[in-house]
């Protein structure tokens, strides 16, 4: 609706504001859902209300800082990044506005985390997977029929991350009622919260350094509409990482559960099947995103449509990413905290690097290129360290399954798309073959034949959908 131009500008703002929402939590997701676990499991709750509140009051002080750095060098920002631009103030009011969203994102990404701490990601998915995109969406559609353009979007944003930490705080209390119990005097676990969240921030940082980097480099010594054509192209490209995460969310404190009882046979055969089905769920995006690829730039406009090299790419560098599933929430949850930290530094690290070197002379390809080779060198540290010091290993025969179906699926589809003689509409090629696809590669794992952690997990996921069954089940 507004273009690569003013996309761009809109990439920038929150690409900042989210910078900035990782270093006011200051890597206290993990250590959150490393400790609640622990003293939930313990029942002790004087803990549990401590480690939450700490958390909370360290993540709101430090995104304060940080949103007024935002908001008062939102001039500095704009002649950095939007260089001599027309609409200055405008674009500068787009950062002042967006810093405000920095404390309420925060805030609400530690409530959440705070939740999974006690084995359930359910909030965490109704708010910051579901209501927040949702919310934004029927924003911008509204202040956009009332012509307020990009600043229009820009509050979109701000308003439904207010919303959305409501959201978090009271579902965390329905979970955690002692959370404002006064009668229960919190004990603060300080040093032991900070000492695995402080080096955190840097593995949970990196990776956005990794992406959101390359974004700033490419505003510097590129257009913005060359940002927002890219930033189209990378975001579409981490929509198969979304499995991961959903995996990921869960596994982290059921590991730490399993680890802290001894049961390493039992975590490393978890650790197997989760990379399994992130794979396995992550494919059959892989496949769809390079049989549809144009399709799927062109919904863009036709101005995306000469990305679609640069989202193959970085799709398959998610495919790899994910391939080797949760591995490090596994190394933090096992203590490894340092490992995790070094790798996902060295990947930012070369990202950056590689991008300052290769954005001036190929622009959007040289920043796809960077992406996918930091990606690619921190989960391959990552992996090597983690076989080495547990001897866990992610992939194994059962992998074979997944690569014959998503090849015969992908095969049969290709076979389709060129004999049928469809108009050559993106969404349409998108609603005929993206079903098609995932229909023939579902077909061909069940034929093949499913492992019982298999069957396990679909029962699991056919309960979720039909709860009524539970009773006569």
């Amino acid at each position: 609706m507004y273009g690569p131009t003013q996309l761009g500008f809109y990439v920038l703002g929150s690409t900042l504001a989210q910078i900035a929402k990782i270093l006011g939590q200051f890597g206290l997701d993990n250590g959150l859902v490393r400790y609640v676990a622990r003293y939930q499991a313990e029942r002790d709750i004087s803990r549990v209300r401590g480690t939450i509140l700490l958390a909370l009051g360290v993540g709101l002080g430090l995104s304060l800082i940080l949103s007024g750095l935002m908001f008062f060098g939102a001039g500095f920002l704009t002649e950095l990044l939007a260089g001599e631009t027309s609409n200055r103030l405008s674009v500068e009011a787009v950062f002042r506005v967006f810093s405000l969203s920095i404390p309420l994102l925060t805030v609400m990404s530690v409530a959440l985390w705070a939740t999974q701490g006690f084995q359930t990601v359910k909030y965490a998915t109704y708010v910051e997977h579901i209501a927040l995109p949702l919310i934004n969406l029927a924003l911008v559609l509204f202040f956009y029929f009332l012509t307020a353009e990009l600043i229009g979007a820009v509050t979109a944003y701000a308003i439904s991350a207010a919303v959305c930490l409501i959201l978090a705080l009271f579902y965390l209390r329905q979970i955690f009622p002692e959370l404002l119990d006064w009668e229960i005097k919190p004990r603060f676990e300080t040093r032991a919260l900070l000492s695995s969240s402080g080096p955190m921030l840097l593995a949970s940082y990196a990776p956005v350094v990794n992406s959101w980097s390359v974004i700033a480099v490419l505003g510097v010594f590129a257009s913005a509409k060359e940002v927002g054509i890219f930033n189209a192209a990378s975001r579409t490209a981490v929509i198969s990482s979304l499995v991961l995460v959903a995996f990921g969310n869960i596994f982290a404190p059921i590991a730490s559960n399993l680890y802290t009882r001894g049961l390493l046979e039992d975590l490393g055969h978890l650790y197997k099947d989760v990379s399994r089905w992130v794979f396995t769920a992550s494919l059959a995006i892989f496949l769809c995103t390079v049989l549809l690829a144009r399709d799927v730039m062109v919904v863009f406009g036709d101005e995306f449509i000469s990305s679609w090299p640069a989202l193959v790419v970085l799709t398959g560098a998610e495919l790899y990413n994910n391939s080797v599933g949760p591995e490090d929430r596994l190394l933090a949850m096992i203590g490894q905290h340092r490992v995790v930290v070094m790798a996902t530094v060295g990947g930012a690290v070369a990202a950056f690097g590689g991008s300052m070197i290769l954005i001036p002379l190929y622009g959007i390809w040289g920043a796809t290129a960077a992406t996918a080779g930091g990606i690619v060198l921190a989960q391959t540290t990552m992996i090597v360290v983690l076989w080495r010091a547990v001897n866990y290993w992610p992939y194994d025969r059962q992998f074979v399954k997944p690569l014959v179906s998503g090849l015969l699926a992908a095969s049969l589809t290709f076979l389709a798309k060129s004999i049928l003689p469809l108009p050559a509409n993106g969404l349409l090629q998108l609603i005929i073959f993206g079903p098609c696809l995932l229909t023939c590669y579902g077909t061909a794992l069940l034929v093949l034949g499913l492992s019982p952690s298999d069957k396990q997990l679909l029962k699991v996921l056919w309960r979720a959908v039909w709860p009524s069954k539970r009773g006569s089940g």
